[in-house]
């Protein structure tokens, strides 16, 4: 996840102490990903090292106020001209789970597959539901757009998952 290039951008436009960058991350991205305040003032730190941000003067309620600089705003421009894709994936607890299924003793991978799906549908029900309460509005439609095309193909990878092994004799995942 792009925390430290979401702070830049929170912080492009104006300076923003940090729990309000907090606040907004986890606003803007719909609470999906929360951040712990911690996270947030040591990546801040990191990014002080690394001279993309500058501190200001604390308020009188004692809060530091971090902009962006000029590294900031170059490093912010290269993480949004760059493709999102991993070269490694991101851990999936969902493929871990079903892979380990296969060889661990006393486990039917099929019935994880199954609980897993139906979790998978209650989720996407749950998105779904999230969707329309939206009203329209562009960021949480987005954001729910995208969560349930992520579910969809995870319920897609469990169907391919139950195909390859209704291939192989019962009791068996090689």
């Amino acid at each position: 996840m792009g925390i430290r290039e979401g702070i830049l951008a929170l912080i492009a436009g104006e300076p923003k102490y940090g729990y309000q960058l907090k606040s907004e991350f986890e606003e803007h991205t719909g609470g999906v990903w929360p951040l712990n305040v911690g996270q947030v003032y040591t990546t801040l730190d990191r990014l002080q090292r690394d001279e993309c941000v500058l501190t200001g003067a604390p308020d009188a309620d004692g809060r530091t106020p971090y902009s962006i600089t000029k590294a900031g705003r170059k490093e912010l421009a290269a993480w949004f001209e760059s493709a999102a894709a991993d070269a490694t994936p991101p851990r999936d607890e969902l493929m871990i789970k079903v892979l380990l299924a296969m060889v661990t003793n006393g486990v039917d991978a099929r019935d994880v597959i199954e609980a897993q799906r139906a979790g998978l549908l209650s989720v996407m029900r749950m998105h779904r539901r999230r969707l329309q309460a939206s009203d329209g509005d562009l960021l949480s439609t987005l954001l729910y757009d995208a969560l349930i095309s992520r579910v969809e193909s995870d319920l897609r990878w469990l169907d391919v998952c139950e195909q390859r092994l209704s291939t192989l004799p019962k009791g068996t995942t090689r």
